[in-house]
């Protein structure tokens, strides 16, 4: 059962893999209001350079491609990548986005390239959580902008998620502040918006 219930986590969430997920994460709907509230926050303009990791299907970066003129992009499933880049193709061929398979923990771009930089409803799969603060930070530029949207520590949610629960890492607003602010990251906010998302605002 354990083991079952592994892959499947892997396959459907922490890593989206085969067709199922394909389709999944091609029009992910339960994900739209974080992508919406991900957008509100940072408030693009045309001449950000965003950074999304754990981009999946390529969804949001979608969105917010229709703003921004460059933006890079990266996730460590295969498949995710390959349909973002389907999402993306026009961008692509404009050669106005990067979509690379990798690791959030040691991030492929240069110090101070960023200037916008989002995790959209990935970030309580990260097993090293400030070392992906710490990326997000060297990458982006003095003033740059970070949006994590993420599952609140709550009792409902953990219910909701019971199959997979076991390997989410949830944090109190509290913690994920100190987090921030550790990582390096001066003006910081964390708050919860409903519907168990909590969101995550940070300048560098």
């Amino acid at each position: 059962m354990i083991k079952w219930q592994g892959k499947l986590e892997n396959m459907i969430a922490k890593k989206p893999a085969g067709w199922f997920a394909k389709k999944m994460y091609s029009n992910p709907s339960g994900h739209y209001r974080a992508f919406r509230l991900t957008l509100d926050k940072l408030k693009l303009k045309a001449d950000d350079i965003f950074l999304e990791i754990g981009c999946g299907g390529g969804v949001l970066l979608n969105m917010a491609l229709e703003i921004v003129k460059q933006a890079k992009a990266i996730d460590h499933s295969y498949d995710m990548v390959q349909i973002a880049k389907q999402k993306n193709q026009k961008a692509l061929s404009d050669c106005r986005v990067e979509i690379i398979q990798g690791n959030a923990e040691s991030l492929p771009w240069n110090d101070n390239t960023f200037t916008a930089a989002t995790a959209a409803n990935m970030f309580f799969f990260i097993e090293k959580p400030m070392t992906v603060l710490k990326e997000f930070y060297r990458v982006l530029k003095p003033g740059g902008r970070l949006v994590i949207t993420s599952t609140e520590d709550s009792i409902l949610p953990k219910l909701l998620f019971v199959l997979w629960f076991h390997s989410m890492h949830l944090y109190k607003n509290s913690v994920m502040e100190s987090m921030l602010k550790q990582a390096g990251f001066q003006t910081v906010e964390v708050k919860n918006m409903g519907m168990f998302c909590q969101l995550s605002y940070a300048e560098k």
